[in-house]
């Protein structure tokens, strides 16, 4: 999965640097395609059409990841540490699914207050 997941990142790289479209467009525009294919996945998901869904997850993939490419453009941060931030987020929001916990829904409801609570008082 990291080899194709690599691929696919640095195919799109690529496709911003040769294509006069996917160049030309904004971050803005961008998370508006990001907006609307996470709209299809979602009809997809009512519509129980799981082909389509298998479709319109790659393409919110695809877009995600345009996404991420301008604003690294734009902003100097790279891919490597967004995918460290939303794992660091995970372990910290999660941190029993590390430690080989289990938590019923009704636990897991309940703390989920208590988490968001402490991040604001920490972040």
């Amino acid at each position: 999965m990291k080899e194709k997941f690599e691929e696919l990142y640095n195919a799109l790289k690529l496709d911003r640097e040769k294509s006069e479209w996917s160049n030309s467009i904004s971050l803005k525009e961008r998370a508006e395609h990001l907006k609307s294919e996470s709209e299809e996945v979602l009809e997809a998901i009512e519509k129980n059409d799981v082909k389509n869904l298998h479709e319109e997850l790659g393409d919110v993939l695809w877009d995600l990841l345009g996404v991420v490419i301008i604003a690294e453009e734009q902003n100097g941060f790279d891919i490597k540490e967004v995918i460290n931030n939303a794992l660091v987020k995970l372990k910290r929001r999660k941190s029993w699914i590390f430690e080989g916990k289990r938590l019923t829904l009704e636990e897991e409801k309940a703390l989920w207050p208590k988490i968001k609570e402490k991040e604001k008082n920490i972040l």
